[in-house]
């Protein structure tokens, strides 16, 4: 659509018209059951073991996600774990009437499938349906707050914000946008950057640290960076040079979340004995001086071992990970899982690996800027067992240090994860789509989701060089490159000490999934990879325009994730900011080929808008334009041009007052995304042998999964929260 003038007060209706506090409430919450008894129970006794610590490892480090997510969600957590503790699900809410249990069980249900009240997939707060004196009802009718003073406490400390919907609150963000504990209330991006520029030029990794600040009797701010780790101890401290700056010193202080990171080593340990290798051992060997010292080194040394572990029958992966829910980009959200291979599923992965050098050369960019040797990762299909985090993904490629483009990854497929999240019960509608595609898209989406997971994974997370300069000012690439988009010589690239995350902040995590979503939808036209996966001919066609059209309809769903008001700070989610983008340049490439459609209720439900994509003209008029944009995408990338690809970015994911009107819409039609109830592993007396556990795919077998899973009370962890209270709570 064409650039229409700016409509201030028509956008800001819109915003209120939309924007109300039921988007925030949970009506519903829709479980879904991660299956794997079945291969569980084709494991060795020690392959079990092995599973059972490295699950646990993974559970005990997920409550870090709690911290790591708002000031009230630990004492929440807590709060919970003791009631349900008491009293069963059904005595519990017993006290309410029967029309307000779901309410109420829904929301426990989605606070735990989201490891904290705000939303793992898309960052905005969970705030319960029942009314707040109803949900007190509850909280103080309960014989755990009748008999324990601590729940009192949490109860009488979350219950001012529980439900509280001001503007700063309503999102994860830097202070003034929103709330994130991965910094002290009030901190700021420039905060953040300020400490960042330090951490850059001392080479120190901010994944596993927070950032806390205090002030001096000058009125000047002092900076604490805290490390994740067992063991506490004081670091470095770095002085600002300028007398006359705006802070004193920042403070490297180890021991954040020392008791959680306690409890992960000692489940390493017992994994330790239940390897199947001597590469598993050096992997958890160094994983655990990692969580034991703070030496990201070490976790990196780890997951180098981790990528030479090739096919084990129990994978996994531990540790802070994955950038998202940062507001600057760079500290990761802690992440672990034991999952069981499938084998059989994993051939054609191995297969798609086998072809991968054949694809690198199709994609939209010369050979100079993709890697020097392509190094064949293990793409393995797994069935989770555990997965330890604030979600769970479909697929992953990891590790995210920078030596991936010399040592390698691994990519994975969350084989009963996609089985689970694109389940569709019987008569559904699928909003956003004609009636003609109905049929098609609920027969075809799952299979050609796994194409896209496939091809993501590999050859979008997995292509593309970085251009380094090295220590020695060497440069990693030739300086006589030409820029495609400019044709010039190459004229940025990334200094020594410099990363992806640094060079490339806020949207740093955004980018690098458009540009692996974009490989996949090139990608996916081609009959050979289709082939691989099992399609030819008319279904392979099929499969082709199903990927196209689910992601044209997934930019659209994005909206539903954009805040107006705050610029590129209002998309809540990552992965739904990059497909608004692709959608964006899928309608900007005209001569029909991507159209939205309005006010015909026969073709969808609610208004009847629905996204039409003509499967004709993929080929000429869809991966040109794709093909175009993913170009620039690598090589801003590549170049570390920031400034160039933040420009582009952002014209691309800038939400106009067109697609602002539909918001409302999108919004008023949206469903729950899956939360997973998962199973519950025990090792018997002496470790003898482990049992599984398996629980209803209902908010009650969500609760229930969580009381066998956990402690009943948790008092290290009400000692951590009471530590920082005051310097996290957005109240004070």
């Amino acid at each position: 659509p064409k650039k229409k003038k700016k409509k201030t007060s028509f956008s800001l209706l819109l915003f209120a018209m939309a924007d109300d506090t039921a988007l925030y409430k949970v009506s519903e919450c829709l479980v879904a059951a991660l299956e794997c008894n079945a291969p569980f129970q084709l494991l060795t006794p020690r392959e079990k073991l092995y599973a059972h610590f490295i699950g646990q490892a993974s559970a005990e480090g997920s409550k870090i996600c709690l911290f790591q997510t708002s000031h009230e969600s630990p004492a929440l957590f807590e709060l919970f774990q003791r009631i349900f503790a008491r009293q069963t699900v059904e005595e519990a809410a017993a006290v309410l009437e029967e029309a307000e249990r779901p309410h109420l069980l829904n929301y426990v249900a989605s606070f735990l499938g989201n490891l904290g009240n705000y939303k793992s997939f898309g960052d905005t707060k969970l705030v319960p349906a029942l009314p707040e004196d109803r949900f007190a009802h509850f909280v103080t009718s309960s014989t755990a707050y009748q008999e324990q003073p601590v729940v009192q406490e949490l109860w009488q400390a979350v219950r001012p914000v529980l439900y509280d919907l001001r503007e700063s609150l309503r999102s994860l963000g830097f202070a003034g946008d929103g709330v994130s504990t991965y910094y002290s209330h009030g901190a700021t991006k420039e905060d953040a950057m300020t400490v960042q520029a330090v951490m850059d030029r001392h080479n120190l990794n901010a994944y596993n640290t927070r950032l806390f600040i205090s002030r001096n009797g000058h009125n000047k701010k002092n900076y604490e960076l805290r490390v994740a780790s067992a063991e506490a101890k004081t670091g470095d401290v770095f002085a600002n040079p300028d007398p006359d700056g705006s802070w004193e010193c920042i403070t490297v202080k180890y021991g954040d979340y020392a008791p959680v990171m306690q409890r992960v080593v000692a489940n390493l340990e017992q994994a330790l004995k239940y390897v199947a290798n001597d590469t598993q051992a050096a992997m958890l060997q160094d994983y655990i001086a990692s969580f034991r010292s703070g030496d990201i080194e070490k976790h990196m040394d780890g997951s180098k071992h981790w990528i030479k572990d090739k096919a084990p029958s129990v994978e996994s992966y531990i540790g802070f990970i994955e950038s998202y829910r940062d507001p600057l980009g760079v500290r990761a959200e802690w992440e672990g899982f034991a999952a069981i291979v499938n084998k059989e599923v994993s051939k054609k992965f191995g297969t798609l690996v086998d072809a991968a050098e054949r694809f690198l050369p199709l994609l939209p960019w010369p050979a100079a800027f993709e890697k020097d040797k392509f190094l064949r990762p293990d793409f393995t299909s797994l069935e989770v067992l555990m997965f330890g985090s604030s979600g769970v993904p479909a697929g992953i490629n990891i590790p995210n240090y920078t030596f991936r483009q010399t040592e390698g990854f691994k990519n994975v497929s969350l084989a009963n994860v996609l089985r689970a999240s694109l389940a569709f019960p019987e008569g559904e509608v699928v909003t956003f789509l004609a009636a003609s595609d109905q049929e098609l898209y609920k027969a075809t989406v799952g299979e050609s989701f796994d194409v896209q997971v496939g091809l993501h994974e590999l050859l979008g997370h997995g292509s593309g060089k970085l251009f380094t300069e090295n220590a020695d000012g060497s440069l990693g690439f030739d300086a006589n490159t030409v820029n495609p988009v400019t044709q010039d010589k190459v004229a940025s690239w990334y200094r020594a000490g410099e990363t992806w995350e640094s060079k490339f902040p806020a949207i740093g995590s955004s980018y690098e999934e458009c540009r692996a979503e974009c490989v996949g939808i090139f990608l996916s036209v081609q009959a050979e990879v289709l082939q691989i996966f099992g399609f030819e001919g008319k279904r392979a066609q099929e499969i082709t325009y199903i990927n196209w059209l689910h992601m044209a309809r997934a930019g659209l769903l994005a909206l539903q994730f954009f805040t107006p008001g705050k610029g590129s700070a209002g998309w809540g989610q990552a992965h739904m900011m990059a497909r608004f983008a692709i959608l964006q340049v899928m309608l900007e490439a005209g001569q029909d080929f991507v159209r939205i459609v309005h006010g015909d209720k026969e073709q969808s439900g609610g208004k009847g808008t629905h996204v039409l994509l003509d499967r004709s003209k993929i080929m000429t008029v869809g991966v040109p334009a794709v093909g175009a944009f993913l170009q620039k995408l690598q090589v801003f990338k590549s170049t570390g041009d920031f400034q160039q690809g933040k420009a582009m970015y952002e014209k691309y994911t800038t939400v106009s007052d067109d697609m602002l009107a539909l918001r409302e819409e999108v919004i008023h039609n949206r469903k729950p995304r899956r939360v997973f109830v998962q199973h519950v592993t025990k090792a018997t007396d002496n470790n003898a042998d482990v049992n599984i556990l398996s629980f209803e795919p209902t908010p009650e077998g969500m609760i229930k999964s969580f009381q066998a899973r956990f402690s009943p009370a948790d008092d290290e962890l009400v000692a951590l929260w009471r530590q920082d209270k005051d310097k996290t709570n957005p109240l004070l």
